[in-house]
């Protein structure tokens, strides 16, 4: 596995002079760089075959290039001049590094030649005090000169030491890799450098380029200027991507797998301010955000309060000026609008396109996301977005690979499965609850009711409330005509003024003798009640739909069935004049009649006649 020591410190302190003694590369590539003596944007130097050092600006002008080359090391070298000792950008590097979570460090104490033995143990004293106040307590101060070579060696084992200590591991399973150059190579074409954070790509794979969301085919890889066939976890790599362009490539972007990472502009994050930062980060603030390898601006959103001070930690929300793409639990480092400081930094969470209110309901769940343990994290997404959701959704909003929550959903008992789709078993006991109680109201209020439209029956999203109704009747617990939904134990209750209409309905049917009116004629016959009662009939199954508009109640069927087998045990055969000897309507209702019985399986129609089909008479 590689690792990434990260080089900080102020201007001139000699960060690039100690690479060049540690590995003979002079990482200052740039024309000005060399001509100014200055270290403008990131150098990239070997120290090993397994370990990358990053050099970066020590000019607070250039701390946007300096967070893009820590953004991704596991370790620093942080460089102090013995004659100058902690200077603003030593301070500000510092912050940065703890706001990233790098949590090993070891000092340079350089151009220790240039001062006397008194004077050097003053200045490491002062260094070891300033580290253990900003949570760097017994770190490693080494005197050294890259100059003359003093300490060079002692230099080395130290960070030897800390390489070995290094125990980072890839847990998300998902390829990413923030760019810091990009360039394009003749008869190549374009070719992005960076640090691997996760997971690997393999040459021919395609790869996804955030925020921009374009894929890409990779040509070619390169690590420590071999080719490859492919980069993993905490390779300095080199992709060459085919069918793109320097211009749309940039640093802020970065490549990932395919799909796997979220896109937007107000994002939910944990925000902390440095306890020595000089005042509280009020509602509505406009920040510089260095997230990745890029540079935005955004107003904050406070949820927890209106003013975050200095020490404190709360959640909030950033609005950005333009989308970002970020993968669970991001780390970004926050800098005052004018004049440019470091303040704080912030954790990020999920993309959402909406404004959380202050003293949310979900400010309990946000807080649980502090923990690292995947098990424990799928049940806040689920509540979260409070809709069924799928692997990919699951595993795009932790940043994993989708088998590591396959593994985990198929395990556990507390998801409900519906085609692919997720939710907790308590929330769909939950919202079934509210559910039944709705009908169960609708029900006692209209006992003749067909039923409540979907729209009625919960204010559930339309992916969650089809998730439920689509569980519902599979298992049985709703019923639904149509777009009506009812308790599948509904069967209605007749009063005796529902009874005495119901047998003015069955006497207009007896009456018309199979020649039965249509609904719509009925309806201008009956009263609001009474109609009611006839819809009621119908769902009962009380009286049968023939054929369009034609009913017949239950009983006629029933007397229409027992007619045609009492002919069929005499008769191999039936025409329409046969039956109307014994059933008396016109053509226009025998022939509807008929064709139900074919379609119930009892007849068969040959030619003119209709045959006996059912069963055995």
């Amino acid at each position: 596995m590689q690792k990434v020591i990260g080089l900080a410190g102020h201007i001139d302190h000699g960060k690039t002079a100690l690479v060049k003694a540690l590995t003979g590369v002079d990482t200052d590539r740039l024309e000005e760089e060399k001509r100014r003596g200055v270290t403008i944007d990131i150098g990239i130097a070997f120290y090993s075959e397994d370990v990358t050092f990053i050099d970066v600006p020590g000019h607070e002008k250039f701390i946007k290039n300096m967070v893009t080359g820590v953004s991704t090391v596991d370790a620093a070298m942080l460089v102090i001049a013995a004659d100058d000792g902690v200077m603003p950008q030593t301070r500000e590097h510092l912050d940065i590094l703890h706001i990233l979570g790098i949590g090993k460090i070891l000092v340079a104490l350089n151009k220790s030649d240039l001062v006397d033995p008194e004077w050097l143990g003053l200045v490491k004293e002062e260094v070891a005090t300033y580290l253990a106040e900003r949570g760097y307590p017994e770190t490693q101060i080494i005197p050294v000169s890259a100059v003359t070579g003093q300490g060079i060696e002692d230099l080395r084992a130290a960070l030897n030491q800390t390489i070995s200590e290094i125990k980072s591991q890839d847990r998300q399973g998902v390829f990413r890799l923030p760019i810091d150059r990009v360039f394009s190579v003749k008869g190549f074409g374009t070719v992005v450098t960076g640090t691997v954070l996760s997971h690997e790509l393999r040459k021919g794979q395609s790869v996804e380029l955030f925020p921009q969301e374009s894929t890409f085919p990779v040509r070619g890889l390169q690590s420590h200027h071999l080719d490859v066939d492919k980069i993993k976890f905490g390779d300095r790599g080199a992709i060459n991507l085919g069918g793109a362009s320097v211009e749309e490539l940039g640093r802020g972007a970065f490549l990932g797998s395919p799909g796997m990472f979220q896109t937007g502009s107000a994002w939910v994050a944990e925000l902390s301010v440095l306890s020595h930062w000089k005042k509280p980060v009020k509602e509505a603030d406009r920040v510089h955000v260095h997230v990745g390898t890029g540079k935005r601006e955004a107003r904050v959103h406070l949820l927890e309060a209106n003013q975050c001070d200095p020490g404190q930690t709360m959640m909030a929300q950033f609005f950005f000026d333009e989308p970002i793409s970020a993968g669970f639990k991001e780390k970004m480092v926050i800098r005052y609008l004018s004049p440019e400081e470091t303040l704080g930094g912030a954790e990020l969470f999920w993309s959402i396109d909406y404004r959380l209110k202050k003293q949310d309901k979900y400010l309990p769940l946000l807080r649980s996301l502090r923990t690292e343990n995947l098990s424990a994290l799928i049940p806040v997404v689920m509540e979260f977005f409070n809709r069924p959701l799928n692997r990919r959704e699951i595993a795009r909003y932790l940043s994993v690979a989708e088998s590591k929550v396959h593994t985990l959903l198929q395990k556990s008992e507390d998801y409900l499965n519906h085609q692919d789709h997720f939710i907790k078993q308590s929330l769909f006991a939950r919202s079934m609850d509210h559910i039944n109680r709705v009908l169960e109201r609708y029900h006692e209020q209209e006992p003749l009711g067909k039923g409540l439209p979907r729209e009625d029956l919960t204010d559930l999203g339309e992916a969650h409330r089809e998730f439920v109704l689509a569980i519902a009747l599979q298992s049985g617990t709703l019923k639904n005509q149509g777009d009506l939904w009812q308790l599948s134990g509904h069967l209605g209750t007749l009063d005796e003024g529902d009874k005495q209409a119901k047998q003015s309905i069955e006497k207009i049917f007896y009456d018309s003798n199979f020649s039965s009116p249509s609904l719509n004629e009925l309806k201008e016959s009956l009263n609001a009640q009474e109609y009611k009662v006839l819809q009621w009939m119908i769902q009962h199954k009380e009286l049968i739909r023939v054929d369009k508009d034609f009913h017949l109640l239950s009983s006629q069927i029933d007397y229409f069935i027992e007619a045609l087998k009492k002919w069929f045990r005499s008769n191999p055969e039936l025409t329409v004049a046969q039956l109307r000897e014994f059933i008396p309507t016109t053509r226009k209702y025998i022939l509807p009649m008929l064709n139900y019985a074919e379609r119930k399986g009892l007849l068969l129609r040959d030619g003119d006649v209709r045959r006996w089909v059912g069963e055995e008479l």
